[in-house]
């Protein structure tokens, strides 16, 4: 049944006329008459008497046009509710980190896109690399943040690139270990302070830790709090891990020094989402405060 001459059908009821529910649904008479003949030979029923000044509903088109109303009322609502719904996704962006020792590298990003975009609501998570692709992919988020080999070989996503991710090692001015190449032998000699032990600088890390005697692991400070970190960096011989860009800010410089130790090559990363949910207003917005502040440049 053509819901469009449904509602031609209830509006000439509403109306008392053809001629009336022409003007108002801005159609040409001789459409509406058509949408009625063409209803009541599908239903085998007349759904109108004519009469000189207009139409009255019969008996029966009386039942089916009442019915009608309230179908395309609900049909109405639906879409209603559906738009509504639709509106709410797009207000709320719901982004994972991966690994959450990350979080801070959304700093410039992210208040871009709440003060361009003050309509949107974020929600920013830090989360496991497991955990995240588990969440993406049920829709408990909407976007992630992560080294590409995170969703190496996972179906389903679509991963656009971001700038590569290059962690250094850092330490407070003055350092015994500043201003010289630096071995994983003297380096093991300090405490060292880690975000976490799952990041792309682990591996680096325990190569490290591997001149220490006992699980390795349990040669590290774990603190994914960087104003914490620095503050204990900043006042001992303890050393840490920097994204490499935050190292040429003046913030850092007028505080610390970089190691100069191999942390191996830049990480790539990327910008995921599931491949079968269209991108929402918030997420391109995301996605162009992204490409104006790379995660790489907080």
């Amino acid at each position: 049944m053509n819901l469009i001459k449904l509602r031609y059908v209830v509006a000439v009821d509403r109306e008392g006329s053809i001629s009336g529910a022409a003007r108002g649904l801005h159609i040409t008479q001789s459409a509406v008459t058509k949408a009625v003949a063409d209803m009541e030979t599908e239903l085998g029923v007349a759904l109108f008497d004519r009469r000189a000044r207009g139409v009255v509903a019969t008996a029966a088109g009386r039942d089916f046009i009442d019915r009608a109303a309230r179908i395309l009322s609900d049909m109405d609502q639906l879409v209603m509710d559906a738009k509504s719904g639709r509106d709410s996704r797009d207000r709320v962006l719901r982004i994972g980190i991966a690994p959450p020792s990350l979080e801070g590298v959304m700093n410039r990003a992210v208040r871009h896109l709440v003060v361009n975009h003050p309509e949107v609501r974020v929600q920013l998570r830090g989360t496991p690399y497991e955990a995240g692709v588990q969440l993406l992919r049920q829709g408990d988020l909407d976007t992630m943040i992560a080294p590409e080999h995170t969703l190496f070989g996972e179906a389903g996503f679509v991963t656009e690139p971001l700038p590569p991710l290059k962690a250094r090692m850092f330490a407070r001015k003055g350092h015994p270990l500043s201003g010289r190449r630096v071995v994983a032998a003297e380096l093991a000699q300090f405490p060292i302070i880690s975000p976490d032990i799952t990041g792309p600088h682990v591996m680096p890390l325990m190569g490290v830790l591997d001149h220490l005697e006992g699980d390795p692991a349990r040669g590290l400070h774990i603190l994914e709090n960087f104003p914490m970190a620095s503050g204990i960096i900043e006042r001992t011989d303890t050393v840490g891990v920097v994204v490499e860009t935050y190292t040429h800010s003046q913030a850092f410089q007028s505080r610390f020094e970089v190691i100069d130790f191999d942390m191996g090559a830049p990480l790539p990363m990327v910008f995921a989402y599931r491949a079968e949910r269209v991108p929402a207003r918030a997420m391109r917005w995301l996605r162009e405060a992204l490409k104006a502040f790379p995660p790489t440049a907080s």
